[in-house]
């Protein structure tokens, strides 16, 4: 994901932004969300929704496919929030999908600099380890 301008260290640090609420030490909370994403990137779902949407962002940056631009991200096209959301479920269930739609409104971070496509893939990746440390 590196080549895509998306490190470890700043999902980090856009997960923390909008931590709100919490007692525990920010550090901890680090720690654990690095975990869970390395835990994460683990299962083959994860692994396809990630390699789907970049692939999916390259063919639009190169007008791969007909009759679409994306340059604007059109209120048309939701496929990305859909894949966000799926990505998030994958990796804790439902609750995870109201955080992603959190980081889907204020993009935190490197959020606010990705495509349409990556920035909904990452928010749910973000979203569902964020969701998945703070299980009771």
């Amino acid at each position: 994901m590196e080549d895509i301008g998306v490190t470890l260290e700043n999902m980090e640090d856009a997960a923390m932004e909008l931590v709100v609420g919490v007692d525990e030490d920010e550090k901890i909370i680090r720690e654990k969300f690095r975990k869970q994403l390395l835990h994460s990137l683990e299962d083959i779902n994860v692994i396809s929704y990630l390699v789907a949407a970049i692939r999916l962002e390259e063919d639009y940056e190169h007008y791969r496919i007909r009759e679409v631009n994306v340059d604007d991200d059109p209120a048309y096209l939701y496929m990305d929030e859909i894949m966000g959301m799926a990505i998030a479920n994958q990796i804790a269930g439902t609750k995870a999908i109201f955080n992603f739609k959190l980081y889907d409104e204020k993009k935190p971070g490197i959020l606010s600099v990705l495509g349409p496509s990556v920035d909904d893939i990452i928010g749910g990746l973000i979203a569902g380890c964020m969701s998945k440390i703070f299980e009771p």
